[in-house]
């Protein structure tokens, strides 16, 4: 199929056809540095107004339509992309669903991994906003949405990659913004992360 296929042209199906190599540099992953070697508490990750957190699996996921926060699209069929968060590996880790195709994912340990319970970030669009930022430059207003495994914040960010508007985690001692996408972790130091009006 790689090749022949006419990218011109609507593809309906999941998963979209295979996209063209385009070399990417990967960002390398640094240990976080703390100031005098403490190790800082978990986050208090958002879970009241304007931000909602409701557990769902990919068969549950269409009775929150009407709530779900679209944070971005697919590039290949413009189906809308939700922002969640998993417990895993002793961190929450935000990631997305494509709801339209039952697929969620988070980025992680330089892969996409497939996940099947997750948390679906629900919040009245007016309440919240898309601001645009690079490396560890965090608003004061941005919206916490998990922690790393050993209690570092991490943030709901979004990047334009080959067509897609794609949401994923800011994790801050690695100054980037991380989605998964194609089956990898790819990392940009320009984002958007989502904040408090």
């Amino acid at each position: 199929m790689y090749g022949t296929y006419d990218y011109n042209r609507p593809y309906i199906g999941y998963p979209p056809p295979p996209m063209p190599d385009i070399a990417f540099e990967p960002v390398p992953v640094m240990p976080p540095v703390y100031p005098d070697g403490i190790i800082p508490d978990p986050v208090e990750v958002a879970d009241c107004p304007p931000i909602d957190w409701v557990p769902a699996t990919h068969q549950t996921a269409y009775s929150l339509m009407d709530r779900a926060f679209v944070a971005g699209k697919e590039g290949w069929d413009n189906s809308p992309l939700w922002a969640i968060r998993v417990h895993h590996d002793a961190g929450l880790i935000p990631g997305k669903l494509a709801v339209t195709h039952g697929a969620a994912y988070i980025p992680l340990a330089g892969k996409e991994v497939p996940v099947q319970e997750f948390e679906i970030l629900c919040t009245d669009p007016s309440l919240v906003q898309w601001v645009s930022t690079s490396r560890d430059e965090i608003p004061e207003n941005a919206i916490p949405a998990g922690n790393t495994h050993i209690g570092e914040p991490l943030y709901i960010g979004r990047v334009k990659h080959r067509g897609s508007l794609t949401p994923g985690k800011v994790h801050t001692s690695h100054k980037c913004c991380y989605i998964s996408f194609g089956g990898s972790e790819i990392s940009y130091k320009r984002y958007e992360i989502l904040c408090e009006v």
